[in-house]
């Protein structure tokens, strides 16, 4: 199933493996970090472990700006879910 984020984009698109591969790497992080989020009790390391998902979810956004401009897709990977 592929999913055209750019139907009425004229300009040919791209796949761009360094892109989605940093893409995947956020998203690991992602769940890696609010996994510990759910497991901490020390009151610091919940604090450091809410600045880094805003960090890697911010990050993520900004990847996934530049797809958009970039008109960048892989058919295997859309809006972070594989596909």
């Amino acid at each position: 199933m592929l999913i055209d984020l750019f139907a009425d984009c004229k300009t040919p698109k791209r796949i761009d493996k360094t892109l989605t591969d940093e893409t995947t790497r956020v998203i690991r992080e992602l769940n890696k970090a609010w996994t510990l989020f759910n497991e901490v009790t020390d009151p610091y390391e919940t604090e450091s472990l809410i600045y880094r998902m805003k960090e890697l979810e911010t990050h993520y956004s900004y990847l996934i700006k530049e797809a958009k401009l970039g008109k960048i897709y892989n058919s295997e990977f859309i809006g972070g879910v594989n596909i």
